[in-house]
Parts: C-alpha cells; structure tokens; sequence
C-alpha cells in the first residue's frame, strides 16, 4: 500500500492542532466554564480532580480494547470517544441550568478529553511501526502552536459574546478530530515488528510470574529511595502547577484582568513551549537530564513568586513566560531521566510512577486550590503554591543526582 508520506504528516499535524486546541478549550477554560455555571472554586476543584483520576483509570482500560479487538481499530476507537464528546457538549450547551447534570456530563467529558491523548499519540507509532515516517515532533510542536492560538482567540470570544463560546468551539475542534482520523489510511495486515513481538513477550512473560517472584514495592523502593524522594518534589511541584493552571481566571480577575487577558496568558506560556520542544533533543546531549530536572524545578518556583507578587497582568505575563524553563523543560528531561536511572526490567514502572506523580500532584492542586479560595482567598492560595514549588524544587535539587546512572553494557 504506497502511503504520501507527506499528507499524512500533514494529517498528523491537524490531529495533534485539534487534540490540543480542544485541550485548551475544555480543560484550561474549565474553571471559567463551571463557574458562569454557578459552581464554587471547591465543587471545581473536585470535577478536574475526579477527571484527571478517572482519565488515568480508563486509559489502559482503552487502550486494551484496541490491542485486543480485532474490529475496533485505534482510528475507530479514537473516532468513537470524539463523538461521544461532541455529544457531550451538546448536552452541556442544552442543559444550562441543571446542576447536577452539568457536573457529571462535564466530568465525563474530561475523562473522556484525558483518554483520547494518548490513543491519539499511538496513531503516529502505529505509522512508524509499519515503516511509514511521521514526524511526531513537528506535530506536537503544531498542537503547542494550536494550544496558544486557541487560548488567545477563545479568551476574547468569551469576554465578549459569553462562555457558550467555549462549547462552541470545542464541538467545532472535536469534530475537526472525528474527521481527520477518519480520513487516515488503514494498513491493512499490519504486523507488529520483531522489536515489538519481543517487547510484548518480555511483558507477557513478566504478567505470568508468581507472586513470589515479583519484586516487592518495598525492594523498589529501596533500590530506587532517592528517586522517591525525588518524586516527592515532583508532586509539590505538579501541586502548584495544576492549582495555578485551574485556576487562573481567579488569579487574573484578583488584579483586574478579564478571560482576555486569561487566553493571551495561556498564548504566550504555551508559545514558549515551542522552542523547548523542538532543541530539547540537541539540549540533552550537552546537559544531563538531572541538572536540567534541576533547572525546571527552579523555574517553577520562580514561576510560583511571580504570580505571587504579582499585582498587576504585566508582571503576570512575566511569571507566565517562565513556562519555558519549568513545564517545557520538565516533560521531556523526566522521559530521559527515568529512562538513565532505571533497570532494564525496571523501566516501565519507573515511567507508570512519574505520571503517576504529576497525576497526583494535580488532584492535590484542584482540591486544595478550590478550597482555598472559597475560604481564605486568592492571595492565600498563591503563596502555599509558592510554598509547595519552592519545596518540591529544594526536593528535586537535593536529591535527583543521588540516585546515580545505570551501566549499561
């Protein structure tokens, strides 16, 4: 089957804008969303929690129907859970003043918006494992791109004909999902590569094991103490990262800005995304992914004061750019860390328990976030973010280069 390899990258990249933008449109204008709907900060906070716990259950719940099923492709499957979000949110837009209601089919919209992101980075793996080349980080740096488009367009939508804008527009770019993967090619007879075959028998293998002969979470942790420490930081930092991102409109209104000045914030934290992404591969060479775990920790601590001294939206877009040095930085340095640290056998786990982490982290941020506005304020809320950033990074910084490289032969 001759593929145009440049049309489908092309394709991938639309995919990747629509995941993004939609990403944007959902989850960072949550918080202004469910509040126009009548909700406290707390009742938010326990909605993004529950959808960031649900999201991690259902995953690899999804995930097995695709390598199990002999009907339901990856495309068709990710099609699916699009428009049953494009449901959704038409149920959302047709239920204005049901409380309950909006709560749970937001919720299930979310999950639904956690679920689809991955399956939506497998289609490009599922191309490069049949030997047709996608340029993934081309793509992904188009989704960063649509990410800062959507904030800043959507931000003066909503100022100025309302939040049903938000609806709106993520219907518009879930359907532009449906579509697009529709539209991909299916290769027909696709076979897994010997790489893979032996990858899924070493897990195979791995899930018929007693037991007995498991390592016990306690040796792991043992092996791997400053790793888990360094984990520890890692929540507290991922803490006041999610409880600055949920709820940033109440940091904006605090000092007289408006869901305006909101997308262009977003628009810029994300443009500084871009560059990170795109040399991080020629950064790594040259610094080990420690120091720069390090760095990104220093960065969201200073990220962290900025918004906390902040009294105006100038210093705010200031804090803002920070982005660049702390989330940019982050995500890719821990994939390499994890992977420098870790045994052979250990890996996976390694991984499962990073993500576990910055999971953690943010249904402690959304929780402790609402609460603290509904009872001490704003201000209140910025400075035990400050105070969790500031420990997680001192965490990080103490421990990340402890817990030395692995050999390999």
């Amino acid at each position: 089957m001759n593929i145009n390899t440049k049309k489908l990258t092309l394709q991938y990249c639309i995919l990747q804008g629509a995941y993004w933008a939609s990403f944007c449109i959902i989850y960072s204008f949550a918080t202004v969303f469910l509040l126009d709907r009548g909700f406290r900060n707390s009742q938010i906070g326990v909605i993004i929690a529950a959808g960031n716990i649900l999201g991690v259950i259902f995953q690899p719940v999804f995930a097995s129907v695709v390598d199990r099923s002999k009907t339901v492709t990856l495309h068709k499957l990710t099609a699916i859970l699009a428009a049953v979000m494009v449901v959704l949110l038409l149920l959302l837009y047709g239920l204005p003043n049901q409380f309950l209601a909006v709560a749970v089919i937001f919720l299930l919209t979310d999950t639904l918006l956690q679920v689809i992101q991955p399956l939506i980075n497998s289609v490009s793996v599922y191309y490069v494992n049949q030997g047709v080349n996608v340029d993934f980080g081309a793509a992904r740096g188009i989704g960063s791109l649509s990410y800062a488009l959507a904030s800043y367009l959507l931000g003066g939508l909503v100022e100025n004909y309302g939040c049903s804008m938000i609806l709106f527009a993520g219907i518009l770019m879930i359907l532009v999902i449906c579509i697009t993967v529709f539209s991909m090619p299916i290769i027909k007879d696709a076979v897994f590569s010997d790489k893979e075959q032996e990858m899924k028998s070493k897990i195979n293998a791995d899930r018929g094991q007693s037991v007995q002969e498991k390592e016990s979470l306690l040796s792991f942790v043992g092996r791997y103490k400053y790793f888990m420490l360094t984990l520890a930081g890692v929540t507290l930092v991922f803490s006041f990262h999610n409880m600055n991102n949920s709820y940033m409109i109440q940091i904006i209104t605090n000092v007289g800005g408006t869901s305006a000045d909101l997308g262009r914030l977003l628009a810029i934290a994300a443009i500084t995304e871009i560059p990170v992404m795109f040399l991080f591969s020629r950064i790594v060479k040259h610094v080990k992914s420690s120091v720069l775990l390090i760095i990104s920790g220093i960065f969201f601590a200073l990220k962290a004061f900025g918004y906390f001294a902040a009294g105006n939206i100038a210093l705010m877009t200031v804090a803002a750019v920070m982005q660049m040095g702390s989330f940019a930085l982050y995500i890719p340095a821990s994939v390499y860390y994890v992977n420098e640290v870790m045994e052979e056998q250990d890996k996976f786990k390694g991984q499962a328990l990073m993500t576990g982490t910055n999971t953690l982290g943010g249904m402690i941020g959304s929780l402790l976030g609402g609460f603290l506005i509904d009872h001490a304020g704003v201000v209140v809320m910025n400075l035990a973010g400050l105070i969790m950033a500031v420990s997680g990074a001192v965490l990080i910084a103490l421990f990340v280069s402890r817990q030395k490289p692995v050999i390999r032969k």
